[in-house]
């Protein structure tokens, strides 16, 4: 049964999600990668135009780190892509991570019901 938290009923706490150790690769880092290719813009150009460091932008990519919402914002713009689109997989996976794991989009739901 898929348990799905209205935006206004999330908790503010979620946002410490990306200063966990994160479980394995994001999904984020797989579409964040093809939304760079698909612009045709280099790793260094990118990390230069959203304020990031080559490293950083490469464990974002390769997603071993979850980056902040205001991260995705930037990327988006600097692509050309739909803001919105990034946002949303942004969020499920936020979602996903904060509930922790076994948890997830596809887990049982949470003790207590939510």
């Amino acid at each position: 049964m898929n348990q799905h938290v209205p935006r206004a009923q999330r908790s503010p706490a979620m946002s410490d999600t990306r200063n966990r150790p994160l479980t394995g690769p994001t999904h984020i880092g797989v579409v964040l990668e093809r939304v760079r290719r698909q612009a045709g813009i280099q790793h260094e150009i990118l990390a230069h135009r959203t304020g990031v460091g080559v490293d950083y932008l490469a464990r974002v990519l390769g997603g071993a780190h979850f980056p902040p919402r205001r991260f995705i914002l930037l990327y988006a713009r600097t692509c050309g892509a739909d803001p919105q689109v990034l946002l949303r997989v942004w969020e499920d996976e936020h979602e996903r991570l904060s509930a922790g794991p076994g948890q997830g989009s596809g887990g049982h739901p949470s003790p207590g019901g939510g």
